[in-house]
């Protein structure tokens, strides 16, 4: 892709990404993963959600189905629970750039006592004629060791043209008011070792009188 071509998606990408949180009432979020590897050029990930008090949903990505590539999803979110608490938000998904489809997505979350559990789940098909499909989840099993400090595991799957590549990997951080700051390590035991650095801002959002 063209300099030029890059900037202007990186432009429309920001554009995009702002109107998510301008007239949110309930809560919203932002993420910022930055993927390091060894000898693989840097990748910066963020992710901005909002959420309604009547559970809608809206996520923008920019750089995850693939490099250069935005993508803006909605959906409805639905939660309940007592002693275990859940969270499940069905979506669809429209991206352009690199990789330019439509996904079916669904992200859950599930938290009992000390324990937590999430997924990020998605089945994108590609547009372009000579485009191919896939299927990606990124799934996480931990525990709160206390207020501030958790840890646990996980594992990303892919399935794309027929081929499957699993890479599990491990996840530590520290939890403070609004913050979050996870540490991934993948494939911790092979070289092709990677870390993924995170940042999430998760805030309530007082309703307009």
């Amino acid at each position: 892709m063209a300099k030029t071509s890059k900037r202007h998606l990186n432009k429309l990408a920001l554009l995009c990404l702002f109107p998510c949180i301008a007239f949110a009432q309930a809560k919203s979020g932002v993420e910022s993963y930055n993927l390091l590897s060894q000898g693989k050029e840097y990748l910066w990930m963020p992710v901005m959600h909002y959420q309604s008090a009547k559970g809608l949903y809206t996520e923008c990505r920019y750089n995850y189905e693939d490099v250069n590539t935005f993508s803006l999803y909605a959906g409805r979110s639905f939660s309940g629970g007592n002693k275990m608490e859940y969270s499940i938000t069905p979506m669809i998904g429209l991206s352009a750039g690199n990789f330019s489809g439509v996904s079916i997505a669904a992200n859950g979350e599930l938290d009992w006592k000390n324990f937590y559990a999430s997924s990020q789940t998605q089945y994108s098909i590609n547009i372009k004629t000579d485009g191919k499909n896939f299927f990606f989840s990124w799934s996480e099993l931990g525990y709160n060791i206390s207020k501030t400090l958790f840890a646990g595991a996980a594992v990303q799957y892919t399935l794309q043209a027929g081929k499957t590549n699993t890479e599990p990997g491990f996840v530590a951080g520290l939890n403070f008011k609004n913050f979050s700051i996870p540490f991934y390590v993948f494939k911790p035991f092979s070289s092709g070792q990677y870390i993924v650095l995170g940042l999430i801002f998760e805030y309530n959002l007082k309703k307009r009188k």
